[in-house]
């Protein structure tokens, strides 16, 4: 395979990692009406279901460093694809007993989280550890485009299965009208806050109509609302054939079992990816190292115990011929990445890079390779907080629930979701323009521009919040049509700027030797914010009567996130990852050769 293929081929494969990311955070969407109707889960079982992928990525992204930095990212990616796929019959398990296996789900849900995790950690470190510095932005921008592609696939996926298996809802929530499980319109006071019957706020006082009965919800076209909340699986199993139950059952399975074709061939493909350079470095040097220290051992031993000294040495030998293959294959590994005289000039920079490091030791007997070096915790700390504030955006949390905001907004349900559909498509043609951009302009410029644009896209969004709470406008298809351009603008900009740029902030700022563990750290932080505000995001809400509130926070963090990527973010466009390492041990970039 020539350079140019083996370089088409490592982008598409690891990129696949990057669309399985997607896959496992879309999912779920598709597959959960099916099985809200096939089970006898709860609402608090099911939100598990739900947010167990997050969750269950948080362990594994705290250990995939190190288990990169002790298998390699080869084998890590490989184990990866294997977990992914390992928990897709497990899901499926689940549906073959009656009404589920809530302890299989989640299990199988988990295993999907941790598979996320790890691609999450692992292929951007990957990507940027085999590509030059001149298509690192693209590489990496590519994981984030496959991860939109992902979400794309299971919308699709999901689309085609409710035409062939059809709608679970149309059936069900006509039979729980028959029977009287509706939805009641809540009475709500002159500052429209809702009236509770109780302190706690857990049982609503309704509307009454002339009659004195509670007056129905009806959605647009004048029919009432099925309360789903109150329909059991039992109640769905008296209304319905067990055939169509089955059907709904293989519909919901099938969604998982054709979104693991990705996986697959990323799985096999995975065999003929080239192990990174870098870490076969580092792995030569370790050895060299090691063999070094047992070479003194067994010469201060040969001083007082003569041929005791021999299994030293002989050990000694082993870990120095193991140091020589590892540099071998390093040599080699860059060479198919990047050509002979390409992989040279980058061999060289990893070894001056080596030299250096190994002087400063010299002067500095008590320096290590903590986080805690000095010339350590400033890209560490910049990573950490790029990272915070891509979630702090709010991203994950919109796309979740964009649905639910457009319908209160004033938009009509059809158009809701079909605007919802045109969100995802955005971010998709955004991410491939900043594919584009990315080593042309600059990661920096990117950052700027991408955060400038999503804090007038949330503070747009609360705008037309605020105004509606308030009584200012009443909300409308206008007012909903308002609310679309502007979150239209939000998930542009973000697809633009931090979308891509946040995965090259944390693998090109993390000094070599402390990648693994310091991204690790940092995909942590990314995680737990995420699921943090996804969590509370649907109270928040509810808790500021919906006035706009929690999108002005959320646009407030995005300053901050401005402010970072303006004034202490250095420009690594065009720029090797021993040159971004010097930066921070000097405070001066290297000039341009």
């Amino acid at each position: 395979m020539t350079v140019k293929g083996y370089a088409k081929f490592l982008l598409i494969m690891a990129g696949l990692g990057g669309l399985l990311y997607g896959v496992d955070v879309g999912v779920i969407a598709a597959a959960l009406p099916y099985i809200e109707r096939t089970s006898t889960f709860n609402q608090d079982e099911i939100g598990w279901i739900v947010g167990m992928a997050l969750w269950g990525s948080l362990p594994s992204s705290m250990i995939a460093g190190l288990l990169a930095e002790w298998f390699g990212r080869k084998k890590m990616i490989v184990a990866s694809a294997l977990l992914f796929l390992i928990s897709i019959p497990v899901i499926c398990a689940s549906g073959f007993f009656d009404g589920g296996n809530f302890w299989m789900m989640v299990g199988g849900r988990a295993m999907q989280g941790a598979a996320a995790g790890l691609f999450g950690v692992i292929v951007p470190m990957y990507l940027a550890e085999c590509l030059d510095a001149d298509s690192r932005g693209k590489g990496t921008g590519m994981f984030q485009l496959l991860l939109t592609i992902g979400l794309v696939f299971v919308a699709v996926i999901g689309f085609i299965i409710t035409c062939f298996y059809g709608d679970a809802k149309k059936v069900v929530d006509p039979k729980a009208v028959e029977n009287g499980i509706i939805e009641y319109v809540q009475k709500v006071d002159e500052n429209r806050n809702p009236v509770w019957a109780d302190e706690k706020e857990t049982v609503p006082v309704y509307e009454m109509d002339e009659q004195g009965q509670p007056k129905p919800k009806l959605d647009k076209d004048g029919k009432k609302i099925a309360n789903m909340k109150k329909v059991t699986f039992d109640m769905i199993k008296s209304w319905v054939e067990p055939v169509q139950i089955a059907s709904w059952v293989r519909a919901w399975q099938m969604i998982f079992l054709l979104s693991c074709i990705p996986g697959l061939i990323l799985f096999i493909g995975a065999f003929r990816l080239k192990e990174s350079s870098r870490w076969l470095y580092r792995k030569s040097i370790k050895f060299a190292e090691e063999a070094k220290e047992l070479f003194k051992k067994a010469e201060s031993i040969g001083k007082f115990f003569g041929d005791d000294s021999f299994v030293a040495q002989a050990e000694a030998c082993r870990l120095e011929k193991k140091s020589k293959e590892y540099r071998e294959l390093a040599v080699l590994s860059l060479a198919g990445n990047n050509g002979i005289d390409k992989s040279f000039e980058i061999y060289s920079e990893m070894l001056a890079a080596d030299e250096a490091a190994a002087a400063e030791k010299a002067k500095n007997a008590a320096a290590t390779d903590s986080l805690f070096q000095k010339k350590y915790v400033i890209p560490f700390i910049l990573a950490v907080v790029i990272l915070a504030c891509n979630q702090t955006t709010g991203i994950n949390s919109v796309l979740n629930y964009t649905v639910t905001i457009f319908q209160k907004t004033g938009m009509e349900g059809a158009f809701a979701n079909l605007s919802d559909v045109a969100i995802k498509i955005v971010n998709c043609v955004m991410t491939v323009v900043a594919c584009a951009l990315v080593d042309k302009r600059g990661r920096k410029f990117l950052l700027k521009l991408g955060t400038s644009g999503i804090i007038l896209g949330l503070c747009g969004v609360g705008t037309i919040f605020l105004a509606i709470s308030k009584g200012w406008v009443a909300p409308t298809m206008v007012t909903g049509v308002l609310a679309t351009v502007f979150f239209f603008m939000f998930i542009g900009f973000y697809a633009v700027g931090p979308g891509v740029c946040v995965w090259l902030a944390l693998t090109e700022l993390m000094p070599t030797r402390i990648r693994a563990n310091g991204m690790a750290i940092a995909m942590i932080i990314n995680q737990g914010v995420s699921a943090g505000i996804a969590t509370v995001f649907p109270k928040w809400c509810a808790a500021t009567n919906d006035n706009g509130t929690v999108f002005f926070v959320l646009a407030g963090f995005t300053v901050i996130y401005f402010i970072t990527a303006a004034f202490f973010l250095p420009e690594t466009k065009g720029r090797t990852l021993e040159e971004v390492e010097q930066y921070f041990t000097t405070g001066k970039m290297p000039e341009k050769k």
